[in-house]
């Protein structure tokens, strides 16, 4: 499960022997010395935050709509439209990007993954065909992950 859950929130990008890596080092978390400040934390604690050290050129992060999109934006060949208020709220801006991204040639979504070691909000864009595979087995593995236009 983990493997296809990594499989698809990197859009196919990582397979073979990377992604067999990948997914060797998360189900390690738990033992990893490195992460014992997550005291008390259960196997999906662990992997809620391995995903995220491992992954870390598939997701952006930021506190704010201007700084999340213009790291979304990174993520793209063909540019997204301008934000069209930097300072909007961020309920009101994954509304905006969830239209936006789904009028793309190949229609994508935004996922919130769940965060509960800083203040930041970490997204991942995924084929909205894949969502709910996504959300489904993020559920059978314990992970916090929403669609980032219903979450706020």
């Amino acid at each position: 499960m983990l493997s296809e859950l990594i499989t698809l929130l990197t859009c196919n990008d990582l397979q073979g022997k990377p992604l067999a890596d990948c997914v060797s080092r998360i189900t390690a978390a738990p033992m990893d010395p490195e992460l014992d400040w997550i005291e008390g934390g259960n196997e999906a604690e662990f992997m809620q935050f391995a995903v995220l050290a491992e992954l870390g050129d598939y997701f952006a992060m930021g506190r704010q709509a201007g700084q999340l999109h213009e790291e979304i934006s990174e993520q793209f060949a063909a540019a997204l439209a301008p934000v069209p208020d930097a300072d909007m709220p961020l309920e009101d801006y994954f509304v905006w990007l969830d239209a936006e991204l789904a009028a793309r040639p190949t229609p994508y979504e935004l996922l919130l993954w769940g965060n509960f070691f800083d203040d930041n909000h970490y997204t991942f864009i995924v084929r909205r065909a894949d969502t709910p595979r996504i959300l489904a087995l993020a559920q059978e593995l314990g992970l916090q992950v929403e669609r980032a236009a219903s979450a706020c």
